[in-house]
C-alpha cells in the first residue's frame, strides 16, 4: 500500500472512530506532517494526536484495533 493511500486510510478510521465514540472532529488533519505520520489537531481544545503508521499494516493484518480502553 502506497504511504499516501495508508494516510488517508487512517484518517477515514480514526474520523469513524471519533464519530462513533461521540467526540469532536478535528478542526485540521495533516496528511503532510511526516513521512509515516497524520496529525489531528483540535484547535479550540489545544489537543494535537499524532499516529505513527509504522505498524499500520499489523494492525490491517489482525483486522485492526478494538475501541476498548480508548478514552478522552
Amino acid at each position: 500500500m502506497q504511504n499516501r493511500d495508508r494516510k488517508e486510510l487512517c484518517e477515514r478510521r480514526m474520523m469513524r472512530l471519533l464519530e462513533d465514540s461521540g467526540l469532536p472532529l478535528p478542526d485540521e488533519v495533516d496528511l503532510d506532517h511526516g513521512e509515516a505520520e497524520v496529525l489531528f489537531l483540535w484547535t479550540d481544545r489545544k489537543v494535537a494526536v499524532i499516529v505513527e503508521l509504522e505498524d499500520f499494516e499489523d494492525a490491517e493484518a489482525n483486522g485492526g484495533f478494538s475501541r476498548e480502553g480508548i478514552a478522552a
